[in-house]
């Protein structure tokens, strides 16, 4: 059930991390899933978290940490970094499955926004891809089109003509590429979400305010729109808003 294939991901991230070596991350990996393995969870947490706190982002360290604090039955702090995990990974099967099983046990349903037919499959296709994926795709498509193009300027009629063709049929892919990757990073920088990681918050009409709006458990998620000193001011998919204390939230 634990991501082996990390060790290796770990093993050469030191062009992420110049600073950490890799060996000692990847001790820490294999000492996390050991103790895992033995069913030692609190002490695989304190390995996994080790690795997290060198500023490292990984799936399936996040993975890791989920199933760990799952099996402690941590609720919230298992779908924060299992919701962590998918916005690396958005389609990881099994983070998908164990974010699923584990909201499952949620105190609260809060609503989803829907999506038709047509939305979830242009959002299937969306999310197809990652955005690191996707940009040098871009890139290659770029590199393509501009070779099609100056062949078009020395090729023969019909040789120009299939060369002009091809590149606009990339140039349409591109913009759909670039439009969707476009997106993501917007959302990756404008967008922030959170879980709640107490039993249970109350979610009040001010900042410090006594005006309980409605209440909520641990592990709902929340999008955050406005911070104001140690409070957020959070929504829900139907757009019901409130102000919730920041001790009380884990930042996706």
């Amino acid at each position: 059930m634990l991501k082996q294939i990390a060790l290796i991901i770990l093993a050469v991230s030191g062009w992420i991390l110049p600073e950490v070596s890799a060996a000692p991350v990847q001790n820490w990996m294999e000492r996390g899933n050991a103790f895992y393995a033995q069913g030692n969870y609190d002490s695989a947490v304190v390995y996994y978290e080790k690795i997290v706190q060198t500023g490292m982002s990984n799936s399936a360290v996040f993975y890791n940490l989920g199933n760990s604090y799952y099996r402690q039955k941590e609720l919230g702090l298992a779908i924060l970094y299992y919701e962590k995990a998918q916005r690396l990974a958005p389609n990881d099967p099994d983070i998908a499955a164990n974010l699923t099983f584990a909201k499952a046990h949620l105190a609260d349903r809060l609503p989803e926004t829907e999506k038709g037919f047509f939305d979830t499959i242009l959002w299937r296709i969306h999310t197809m891809l990652s955005l690191a994926t996707q940009l040098w795709l871009v890139f290659l498509g770029l590199l393509i089109m501009s070779v099609l193009f100056a062949v078009a300027l020395f090729a023969s009629h019909n040789g120009r003509l299939w060369a002009i063709y091809g590149g606009s049929i990339l140039a349409a892919l591109l913009l759909v590429e670039g439009v969707s990757a476009g997106y993501k990073i917007y959302k990756a920088e404008n967008t922030t979400y959170a879980v709640v990681l107490s039993e249970i918050v109350d979610v009040v009409s001010e900042p410090g305010g006594t005006k309980v709006l409605f209440t909520v458990h641990e592990g709902a998620k929340f999008r955050i729109r406005k911070k104001l000193d140690q409070w957020s001011l959070v929504s829900l998919p139907n757009g019901v808003s409130g102000w919730v204390e920041n001790a009380s939230l884990g930042i996706i």
